[in-house]
């Protein structure tokens, strides 16, 4: 079946390529005309005839017996030939397994040009031969990639093939073997960022692709090779398949965070970092019963982009296709689906813009999906080589519905589920019909093997040239690339490594006189926790301007709100407290957020007067305060109208005059909801301290070698480590401050005693605005105003008399509220100072310190087998002398190591398939005068079996 379908033209001179097999109409009788060299062959309603006189019929049966003998088939009993033909029997049992029996013959080749490719052969000589899927999105290709692999690919709504999917998959040799898929991420290109951003920001959306650089902001790097994920459940692939696509969209990030496990980072497709990426995920699939097969899965062809700026990655996306397609020893698979008009294919332009439809097979997709009534003629005349004449012709493959995937169909169901499809179904049952060779997964996937297995064997000359010419071109560079002195380098690097440790220990561990890094931190520590202080809520009474008319004291409560600031709670529990009724600090507050009544229109006629409840630390100038300037302002303000609102909010039915505790969780995780702006300031401020003192020690200990290449790695690797536990110390941070967030928790008996206080220093501000509220209504009546001496006399005198005439005060309810809030916030802040403050310390700077001698020793390389030679390179003053030696070694053992798969595999190419393959079981046969020479030719039996 590797010929191509039945064309337009009657017969092979007419413009096309003679096909093995041909259909000839006579009437309503069919039969299939067999061409070898010299003989033809018909096979009629399964019985074999010849028209050659060299071919004697009587002795067809004895040599399918041999036949079936030579390829370890069992010999049928005499009851089973009389009701079919020795042809068809052999036929049926050979084909009784699609699968197994596929991959005779084929594994040794597939297995050789997957290795090949895992040595890296295709990257550093030459393309090698492969199977290329291309299609437009949304054509079924998917669906296509799952049937010919019997995997299952990502169908998320949204989600599509963004990245090149290379899967290998090799039958196992023996049939007991575990089904096993191995997930690897190939990075050939590495990320231009900056390259990106320009593009996105160009009004030409094309100005950043051309001849020189056609995949955009991707350039090409030294290829990359980490294994992913180890599956042994089908079950598994899926997911893990997401999760590589997502780690190679996220060139910015390390992929072990999107491994299979627990922890993994689950990212949705627009959260990536890109969109497309020309970096590989393969699968490396083997089990028994597999089909051997190598094959690419491309993206799906775009014609626009979801954006403007992002118009780029339309020709992103085409230059990627080309670029794996225009190989002349590719074999291209494109799927057209049967709802589409053919011509508007992108994928097919990109084949005919490349001129590679010689070497392309085209898959017709949904055939169960056309619209009723809809004509079949398009199809016909493709299928009949009339139009869109591909090299391998077309196939016809029908993949469950989502309702079947959704039920979890297996393979055999698809492949059962398929063939029903075709043989019941009009028009492919009846007038389509005699293109039924080209229908159904398995005749796909047997052509596909053979297909690959031809260009790999037409192709193996060539590569053996070329790899030959690569090797020898590296031997005369390297003659060019002396080694260096051989000296001790490992152990003077050692003791580098060492010095730099110990200065790190000390550092980190204080002690005079080595204490300078600790005394920054702790003055850093300090001014963190005061910012937090600073920034307690506040309770704003509102003093009314004064009273020129007689009115009741309590008279229009609401909307005067006579107030004074809520101070803010000290930070240390047994810190004494002081009023300062002139703070200058809250004065300078800058307008805070919106509370919940803070778009309410506020009196004109009052002014904020604050009464801070502090320490009197907080009138010091502590060291280190300015680097939180950004705090200042952020304390949460509340008039008595606000906490009265949050009240009556979470007030329920019940009993009256009862405070819910969920307004007092609320106005809590308002007042707290801006730790996070200081949290992260201290986290940066401390990276920033330590990144800085560590390479003060690095150009120390390393500075002779600052020029070389171990400077530069050794700066890497501490940065790298650097980032990585400050990234761990910053999700820690973030779980505690939500942890501040969730609910008001605190077991410190200590709350209670803040809580008086703060309401002790509330109501006395109270008190005293209430009390010259009513002094200046007593001089509104009299007309005569008191002097500053004499209203003071009268409030130490009279105030407790005044307050009892005046009465209860409305806002109490309110003043206790908050009172409680602010004690809180005294318990709270001190603890959340104290385990940000501990976790920096206990695992940011102890991890840091424990961790950095092997983080340099396996990074540098100081202890690996290759130690001398890494050392040398790093340490050399011309790195890049180094770097190509050590390459042409790695490349002339990649070589070398091909150089053997190629000599193995030219010594089987004569009888590869001799073990397994018919064809090889006929060249066998023929060898040991098995097959009478006065036979047919070896092709003419191998097309009388179909396998061809």
């Amino acid at each position: 079946m590797t010929g191509s379908s039945p064309m337009a033209a009657d017969s092979p001179s007419e413009g096309r390529p003679a096909s093995p097999t041909e259909t000839i109409a006579d009437g309503d009788s069919k039969a299939q005309v067999l061409r070898g060299s010299q003989d033809i062959v018909m096979l009629d309603e399964g019985n074999l005839t010849t028209e050659s006189n060299d071919v004697d019929p009587a002795a067809i049966p004895d040599a399918l017996d041999q036949l079936r003998h030579a390829a370890r088939l069992p010999v049928p009993s005499d009851s089973g030939q009389g009701t079919e033909s020795p042809t068809n029997q052999l036929h049926s049992e050979l084909e009784s397994d699609g699968l197994e029996i596929m991959g005779r013959g084929l594994k040794k080749f597939v297995r050789a040009i997957n290795e090949l490719r895992r040595l890296g052969v295709e990257d550093l000589v030459l393309p090698l031969p492969k199977i290329v899927v291309v299609g437009d999105q949304s054509t079924g290709k998917s669906s296509l990639i799952e049937a010919i692999s019997e995997i299952k690919v990502p169908r998320n709504v949204g989600t599509c093939t963004r990245c090149p999917l290379e899967i290998n998959i090799i039958e196992s040799q023996n049939a007991s073997s575990k089904w096993t898929c191995k997930v690897s991420l190939h990075k050939k290109y590495i990320h231009d960022g900056s390259a990106d951003s320009k593009m996105k920001r160009s009004k030409n959306k094309t100005s950043g692709i051309s001849n020189a650089r056609p995949l955009g902001p991707w350039i090409l790097q030294e290829p990359e090779d980490f294994l992913f994920a180890e599956l042994f459940d089908k079950d598994e692939v899926e997911a893990a398949l997401y999760l590589a696509q997502q780690a190679i969209l996220n060139p910015g990030s390390p992929h072990e965070k999107y491994m299979p496990g627990p922890d993994s980072e689950i990212l949705q497709e627009e959260d990536a970092q890109v969109k497309f990426s020309p970096n590989v995920v393969r699968l490396d699939i083997s089990g028994p019963g597999l089909p051997n097969l190598s094959f690419y899965d491309l993206p799906g062809v775009i014609n626009t982009a979801e954006t403007e700026e992002e118009e780029y990655l339309v020709h992103l996306v085409r230059n990627l296709v080309k670029e794996y397609i225009k190989a002349d020893n590719c074999i291209n698979l494109i799927a057209l689906p049967m709802t589409d008009d053919a011509a508007n294919s992108s994928a097919a332009g990109i084949i005919r813009d490349v001129r590679a439809q010689g070497r392309t097979i085209g898959v017709l997709t949904k055939p169960d999906r056309i619209p009723r009534g809809d004509p079949y003629d398009q199809w016909q005349r493709i299928l009949h080589g009339e139009q869109y004449q591909l090299g391998h012709g077309y196939y016809v493959t029908k993949q469950p519905a989502q309702a079947s995937l959704a039920a979890g169909i297996t393979h055999a169901q698809a492949r059962a589920e398929e063939t029903h499809f075709f043989a019941t179904t009009e028009p492919w049952a009846s007038e389509l019909a005699q293109y039924r060779e080209r229908f159904g997964t398995m005749r796909l996937q047997t052509d596909l093997s053979r297909l690959l297995t031809a260009q790999i064997q037409q192709s193996l000359p060539y590569i053996n040239e070329q790899v030959r010419k690569k090797a020898e071109s590296i031997e005369i560079e390297l003659a060019s690339l002396p080694e260096p002195p051989a000296d001790n380098l490992p152990m003077m690097l050692m003791m580098k490594m060492n010095t730099l440790n110990e200065e790190v220990n000390r550092f980190i561990d204080g002690g005079y006189p080595n204490n300078g890094f600790q005394k920054a931190w702790h003055q850093l520590t300090r001014a963190f926790g005061q910012s937090i202080t600073d920034s307690a809520p506040v309770l704003e009474f509102r003093v009314p301007m004064k009273v020129r008319k007689p009115e009741s004291p309590e008279a229009n409560e609401d909307k005067n709100e006579n107030s004074s600031a809520m101070p803010p709670m000290p930070y240390r529990p047994h810190a004494p407290t002081v009023i300062s009724i002139d703070s200058e600090d809250e004065n300078q507050c800058k307008p805070e957020p919106k509370t919940p009544t803070s778009s309410r229109k506020r009196s004109r006629e009052s002014v904020a007067n604050t009464t801070p409840f502090s320490t009197p630390s907080k009138r010091r100038n502590v060291e280190g305060r300015g680097a939180f300037a950004s705090v200042r302002g952020l304390a949460k303000k509340f008039t008595i109208r606000d906490v009265r609102e949050f009240i009556l909010d979470a007030r329920a039915a019940g009993i009256p005059n009862q405070v819910d505790p969920k307004a007092i969780e609320r106005l809590s995780q308002e007042s707290m909801s801006h730790w996070s702006t200081p949290m992260k300031e201290i986290l940066s401020l401390t990276d920033k301290m330590l990144e800085n003192q560590v390479f003060e020690i690095l150009d120390d200990v390393l500075g002779p070698w600052k020029s070389t290449a171990l400077f530069k790695e050794a700066s890497t690797i501490i940065h790298r480590f650097l980032e990585h536990i400050s990234e761990e110390q910053r999700r820690y941070a973030q779980r505690l401050y939500e942890l501040e967030q969730l609910k008001p928790l605190t077991v410190n008996k200590d709350h209670t005693k803040f809580q008086h206080q703060a309401f002790g220093a509330l109501k006395a501000r109270r008190n005293e605005i209430r009390i010259n509220k009513f002094l200046d209504q007593e001089e509104a009546r009299a007309g005569k105003e008191m002097n500053p001496n004499e209203r003071a006399n009268k409030v130490n005198k009279m105030g407790e008399q005044i307050l009892k005439q005046i009465g209860a005060d409305p806002a109490h309810e309110e003043i206790h509220t908050m009172s409680v809030v602010l004690g809180y916030y005294n318990i709270a802040s001190s603890r959340f100072v104290d385990s940000i403050c501990l976790g920096i310390q206990g695992h940011l700077l102890v991890t840091f310190r424990n961790g950095i001698l092997i983080k340099l020793i396996e990074g540098l390389g100081i202890m690996a087998p290759d130690a001398q030679e890494r050392c040398a390179q790093l340490m050399a003053e011309d790195p890049q002398r180094e770097i190509r030696r050590a390459q042409l070694k790695r490349e002339r053992e990649t070589l070398n190591k091909a150089q053997d798969w190629l000599a193995a595999l030219g010594a089987d190419s004569a009888d590869v398939s001799s073990d397994d393959g018919l064809l090889g079981i006929l060249k066998a046969l023929k060898k040991d005068a098995i097959v009478p020479s006065s036979q047919p030719k070896l092709e003419f039996w191998a097309m009388a079996l179909g396998y061809l």
